[in-house]
């Protein structure tokens, strides 16, 4: 694992980027209540936590980049509209992207 892929998933981690009403009106957006915000901290910490894992095992880096499409594919899309699931996407895909993946061919 890279330093900067540890730097890049303790700054999503301690960011307040959905919890901070500023990071949603520069999107243009109303903030997403509070149910919402809470499930978006929670799969992004816990997608970071997996994929974090996936990084430091000894396999390929095809396998690795199979485990990292199902956490992906595993995130809460189906509980979020169009705008959150481009801001979750948004903020994830740093750390794919700090592991050596390319984040906009499975996102």
């Amino acid at each position: 694992m890279t330093k900067e892929f540890e730097v890049t998933v303790e700054n999503i981690k301690n960011s307040a980027i959905y919890e901070n009403k500023q990071h949603w009106e520069e999107r243009g957006l109303n903030q997403s209540d509070a149910e919402v915000v809470h499930i978006l901290r929670t799969s992004t910490n816990d997608f970071l936590d997996r994929l974090d894992t996936i990084v430091n095992t000894n396999t390929t880096k095809k396998s690795k980049l199979t485990a990292i499409q199902d956490i992906v594919d595993n995130l809460p899309w189906d509980d979020l509209d169009t705008e959150e699931k481009e801001f979750l996407s948004e903020v994830i895909a740093p750390a794919i992207e700090a592991a050596g993946f390319d984040p906009w061919s499975m996102i």
